[in-house]
């Protein structure tokens, strides 16, 4: 990138640091910046070219209209992202194709069959649902836990593992298998099958294990061999 997109970024780093520096939901500004960086490498990795301005623009600003965040109206008009865009003077055309690959991004949108078209976006996606899972993800997942509704492990309450796209996290409420631990099978081990990206795919990979290995260990631990048959099994429906 040249001098002036340098600026630009920064500027959009900036406003995204004030707007999203206070969140307590796992979307925080530190999340943010590790799927730009993430983003970046995928970007490096990839066989094919791509505008390095446009994947850091999407991976900086896909959470700053997140539902969750700001609610279902706001966020369908992307407001915070344009503002943030506007102000640092980003082009309107690389400032179209950003917001088009930031409305594309986010697990709900995969299970109502939305995804990112443009390589840029698809790297961004895939950094973001790298995020969500291997041991920073277990990290986020156990904060958000304790911070809404504190159920971490209930043996009695299986997970839906076929959550539907209304059902999940329906108007930012939780739904009645949420949990800690059930978060992994209704989310976060499905997302190695959602990568749209080779290094994505590889990265995934890795951070999936790391999950697995997490859940084994627990299941032993906590003496749930019911759960640890539960994992199995799921694991061979998903792979």
């Amino acid at each position: 990138m040249n001098d002036r997109q340098i600026s630009q970024l920064e500027i959009a780093k900036t406003k995204v640091r004030q707007l999203l520096g206070g969140d307590t939901s796992g979307h925080a500004d530190d999340h943010v910046e590790r799927v730009a960086l993430l983003a970046e490498r995928f970007a490096s990795e990839c066989s094919e070219s791509v505008n390095l301005q446009e994947v850091l623009l999407t991976a900086w600003l896909h959470d700053v209209d997140d539902y969750k965040l700001v609610g279902k109206t706001q966020a369908e008009k992307l407001t915070n992202a344009v503002d943030i865009m506007a102000q640092a003077e980003i082009a309107d055309d690389l400032s179209q194709v950003v917001l088009e690959n930031i409305a594309a991004i986010g697990y709900s949108k995969r299970l109502n069959g939305k995804q990112p078209q443009r390589l840029a976006g698809k790297l961004a996606s895939d950094a973001d649902m790298c995020d969500a899972i291997g041991a920073v993800g277990i990290e986020r997942a156990l904060t958000y836990a304790c911070r809404h509704g504190g159920r971490i492990f209930d043996p009695k309450v299986w997970p839906n593992v076929n959550l539907a796209a209304h059902e999940y996290n329906a108007d930012g409420n939780t739904h009645d298998t949420d949990g800690f631990i059930n978060h992994f099978f209704e989310k976060l081990l499905k997302l190695k099958g959602l990568m749209l990206t080779e290094p994505g795919r590889a990265e995934a990979e890795n951070r999936h294990q790391i999950m697995v290995d997490f859940l084994r260990t627990y299941f032993h631990e906590k003496n749930a061999p019911e759960w640890s048959e539960f994992l199995e099994e799921y694991l061979r429906s998903i792979n």
